[in-house]
């Protein structure tokens, strides 16, 4: 069992509104990477700064446990309140996921505590796969209040990076990886195709 967790905690400051509720053709992007996890995980569980505004969502809801941390603390979060050993993490501002590529993260996780690619040879902490054996590193780091890089953790885990090279064989034009920040981002990204 997988708990799949969509990141919505954040501010959406460039964006200058709540990008979990902007729509793409018809549909508002945290139901959209609700859906690209629901093949694979379940339960799914949204980790938000406040619960109201989405209980329309149709799943768990985890109010961060420490405000104002950003991803780590969303992560935290998850991996808190996950009924699952793992827990796959995505941003509210992803919409697309290619199914292979989540399935070449989640079969690679024997062995470690996190799967994670590597795209322009830096870490995507939040197209990965985490166990909660990453707690106390996590708790730790999180104590460190100037320390707010998701991967800042990552050298006291035992981490499987997926390599460029590895994941463009599933996925060849990153589609996994495209977020919306700014409304240029969002005019970008409406003509792709979802796959």
């Amino acid at each position: 069992m997988i708990t799949g967790a969509v990141l919505a905690g954040g501010k959406s400051l460039r964006f200058g509104k709540n990008k979990a509720f902007q729509l793409l053709r018809g549909k508002r992007f945290i139901d959209l990477v609700i859906e690209s996890l629901r093949p694979f995980c379940d339960p799914v569980m949204a980790v938000v700064s406040e619960i109201e505004p989405y209980l329309d969502t149709g799943v768990m809801l985890a109010q961060d446990v420490i405000q104002h941390r950003g991803p780590l603390g969303g992560l935290y979060t998850a991996l808190l309140f996950s009924p699952a050993e793992w827990v796959f993490v995505r941003a509210t501002d992803t919409p697309f996921l290619v199914p292979e590529l989540a399935s070449m993260i989640i079969d690679a996780k024997e062995g470690f505590d996190a799967v994670v690619p590597k795209i322009n040879e830096f870490y995507d902490p939040l197209l990965a796969l985490y166990n909660r054996r990453c707690i106390p590193a996590i708790a730790r780091q999180l104590r460190e209040p100037d320390n707010r890089q998701v991967i800042g953790f990552y050298r006291k885990i035992r981490i499987r990076t997926l390599t460029e090279r590895e994941w463009r064989k599933v996925d060849p034009d990153a589609l996994s990886f495209k977020n919306v920040n700014t409304p240029a981002d969002l005019a970008g990204i409406d003509g792709l195709e979802r796959s």
